[in-house]
């Protein structure tokens, strides 16, 4: 893992950026003393959109029971924590 200070940072944010992008760890000081690291974000996979199509063609018809279904199950989950709606 590279070292830079806090400094170093500051005056190429950019640059440092696209060696994290690239894949590379960096690890921030200030005075000597390690404070933060920067690493990259995990990759989210993705689809295209013609490979969402295909899924959805190939996809089961929704029968009549869906919404039926769908409300037991909710019923049968504990309520959700948190601000969010379920």
């Amino acid at each position: 893992m590279v070292r830079l200070s806090a400094t170093d940072v500051a005056r190429s944010f950019s640059s440092v950026m696209n060696r994290v992008d690239a894949g590379e760890e960096i690890e921030i000081v200030r005075n000597g003393v390690p404070i933060a690291e920067l690493r990259p974000a995990p990759r989210r996979r993705t689809i295209s959109a013609e490979r969402w199509r295909e899924l959805l063609a190939t996809a089961p018809a929704v029968d009549d029971d869906f919404a039926s279904d769908v409300a037991r199950a909710r019923e049968a989950t504990e309520p959700a924590d948190g601000a969010w709606p379920s």
